[in-house]
């Protein structure tokens, strides 16, 4: 074991406070030096450095203020210390790796004994481990994938003397580290992870924390696109019999995730970190965002990180050294989870007490009064009517006279059957509890909503309508298994009201290549969905997001911004040759977030970026001449869209026309929807700092219990 220092040059280098807590380590190349910008998490201010040791030095991992680098000439590999500049070589390695898909674990300071690392290929079946006291690095091929077309993921750790690694099958390896050194593979396979069902491609985590493994997985929407949802689950069991379990909550602790890599430390409000929070860096063209994902409401946010670089660059979570080594073996208490609600938010539901200033008897009151004061209530005076009395529930069953418009609604607590709301014109945000919801134990996902009732999925199979302000159920059979797609529909909508006899629900399924179609009906009282295939001549490439009924057919919009048709009637698809597609070609994978709805007889297609300062293109269906145009003005309409359901308006009020609203909020205690304005092709309000909550669904409120 070698090293050598750089000398006390090297400290005045380094950011104020370096060292004592963590920042994010972001390097790039210049023309003459190695250019580094650090985060601090406490103010998010950048402080660019140059240094020169870090010149022509890939970065692969760290551990602490220990930074495992190899030179991109030479292949020369060491550690060194970003505080003191300490350097400790370990082996060359004796071929060109490819350390764009390589993720390092690392099982203890490199300045001991106890020091192995183990690097991991993403889409590779072997390994390479070493340590600072070895001579060269030992290739391990993993004989598990000689018969399989799976990979590795790339996320690693070790765990309990065990490499755990996640692979392309969503299985996980956990390979005893011993055995390993000596170039023997003795391994165990974890069950399959069951993917969230609604997204297009995720990252995946390992993270040890008070003497747990945990595994994050970061979903997103398609190819480069957005974060939609982070889910987090704990290794449980022993041996044999390990498995994952979902999970809300870390405790005291957070986590810190960058490239595959994934650490945690006790939070800490001196350096800026909240408790039971995930942060996180992705680079986008605009910036690099700087994601927190807190669980307690299941929340995300990010900040735009001024004048940060885009494109890729490594970047690393640095943290300082503990002076203790068992330091993760913290107490952990996954049952500490904060039942306390925001105070300013309205608590709603159909138990709500009013207090009565008087002993008067208001349940005699005239019907027909009860229905006048009933239709000049506010929507949330609404839902607390009917506990006044028997007579009173009565009046609550009448059609609302007044304006309803879409309010957001997200699920932040499951364990407590949680539901919110945002209004977004009034900026105001009510919870509302809902025993639909209590004791999800899978993903539960909200997909489609119509008429104050959200269509749910929970993992892979369970599906159910809800009516959150009336508190009912429709259970739905499991969703049908297909044999090259393991998940719930792609696109879902129903016809009518669940009362009326014309009463049916639809589920889309496509393949990804766009040569096959499933479609699935459901009617109250079957036992199971009746499935329609199609195999297409024309291919259709599908987007994430729910059919439309538009003329008594079912119209789906494709990646190119083709049209596909499904008739209820006739159980035909089709693939219309016209309109032409936006497109000439097949994007790659959901570059985009795309909706289409009807409004005012027409069909809009709506395209937007997860980029903020991109503008949102609109397109109308002419059709007489059977193509789309392009749009600026939506006149007095109002679009709501999410990631995957839409909905369109008459707007209430002027101020409020040609926009489109969004899932986002400003990041203040004050929240305000984010919305884009057509008129001035900007989103409003300026902001730096975006909220969103990860399960959510555009839906209108509606009150009538349906029997």
């Amino acid at each position: 074991m070698a090293g050598d220092k750089l000398g006390h040059r090297g400290k005045n280098l380094l950011p104020r406070g370096f060292g004592s807590r963590p920042w994010l380590f972001q390097t790039y190349e210049s023309n003459k030096n190695q250019s580094c910008t650090f985060l601090n998490l406490l103010n998010k201010s950048l402080e660019k450095r140059i240094l020169p040791a870090l010149k022509g030095k890939v970065c692969l991992g760290c551990y602490g203020e220990w930074l495992l680098l190899s030179d991109e000439l030479t292949r020369e590999c060491f550690f060194q210390s970003i505080i003191s500049f300490s350097k400790i070589y370990i082996p060359t390695f004796p071929e060109s790796p490819d350390f764009f898909r390589a993720n390092v674990s690392i099982t203890a300071p490199p300045n001991t004994t106890r020091c192995i690392i183990v690097l991991v290929y993403s889409e590779k079946t072997f390994l390479y481990i070493c340590s600072p006291e070895r001579k060269r690095w030992n290739k391990v091929p993993l004989r598990y994938f000689d018969h399989k077309t799976d990979s590795l993921l790339g996320a690693s750790a070790i765990h309990n003397r065990q490499l755990f690694v996640v692979t392309t099958g969503e299985e996980t390896l956990a390979i005893d580290v011993d055995p390993l050194v000596r170039g023997c593979v003795k391994m165990t396979v974890i069950e399959e992870l069951r993917v969230c069902p609604v997204v297009s491609d995720w990252d995946t985590y390992l993270v040890k924390c008070a003497g747990n493994l945990f595994l994050v997985l970061v979903h997103c929407y398609g190819f480069a696109q957005g974060i939609i949802h982070v889910e987090v689950r704990r290794l449980e069991g022993s041996c044999n019999d390990m498995h994952w379990r979902r999970v809300q909550d870390i405790g005291d602790h957070a986590f810190f995730l960058a490239g595959s890599c994934g650490r945690s430390l006790p939070a800490n409000k001196a350096w800026g970190t909240q408790r039971n929070c995930i942060y996180f860096p992705e680079n986008y063209n605009e910036g690099l965002r700087l994601y927190k994902f807190c669980l307690d409401d299941q929340v995300l946010d990010f900040t735009l990180l001024p004048e940060s670089k885009s494109g890729w660059n490594t970047i690393q979570w640095v943290f300082p050294m503990k002076k203790k080594q068992t330091a993760e073996e913290d107490i952990f208490n996954s049952s500490d989870v904060s039942k306390s609600e925001d105070t300013d938010s309205s608590i709603i539901g159909q138990e709500a007490e009013i207090e009565r200033d008087t002993p008067r008897r208001w349940d005699e009151l005239p019907i027909e009064l009860l229905e006048l004061l009933f239709s000049r209530l506010s929507l949330v005076d609404c839902l607390r009517f009917p506990s006044v009395c028997k007579e009173w529930s009565k009046a609550s069953s009448f059609s609302r006279r007044g304006v309803i418009w879409p309010w957001l609604m997200h699920l932040p607590n499951l364990k407590f059957g949680s539901c919110k709301f945002f209004d977004p014109f009034n900026c105001k945000e009510y919870t509302l509890m809902s025993d639909a919801v209590v004791g999800a134990c899978d993903h539960l996902a909200l997909r489609f909503s119509k008429d104050g009732w959200v269509v749910a999925t929970e993992g892979n199979k369970k599906i159910f309508m809800l009516n959150p302000f009336t508190g009912q159920v429709i259970k739905l059979p499991p969703a049908p298994t297909l044999p090259f797609k393991d998940y719930i529909f792609d696109g879902i909508s129903f016809v009518s009201d669940p009362t009326s006899p014309d009463f049916v629900v639809y589920g889309f399924v496509f393949q990804i290549c766009g040569e096959f179609v499933e479609i699935s009906s459901w009617r109250p009282g079957e036992e199971e969905w009746t499935l329609f295939e199609f195999w297409p001549d024309i291919p259709f490439y599908p987007t994430s997001n729910n059919p439309v009924l538009f003329q008594g057919e079912y119209y789906c919009l494709g990646r190119k911004g083709e049209l596909g048709v499904f008739n209820p009637e006739l159980k035909t698809w089709n693939v219309l040759s016209e309109p032409e597609p936006i497109y000439p070609s097949v994007p790659q994978m959901e570059n985009e977030f795309c909706h289409l709805l009807e409004l005012d007889g027409d069909l809009i297609s709506v395209f937007r970026t997860d980029e903020l300062k991109k503008p949102i293109r609109v397109f109308k269906l002419n059709q007489s001449k059977m193509v789309w145009e392009k749009i600026e003005d939506l006149g007095n309409m109002t679009l709501f869209v999410d990631h995957r359901n839409s909905i369109a308006i008459r707007s209430p009020e002027e101020k409020y026309a040609n926009r489109i609203y969004v899932t986002r909020f400003e990041g203040t205690d004050v929240k305000k929807g984010l919305f884009y304005s057509l008129e001035d092709k900007r989103y409003y309000p300026d902001i730096q700092r975006v909220v969103e909550p990860v399960t959510c669904v555009w839906m209108e409120p509606n009150l009538q219990i349906y029997k």
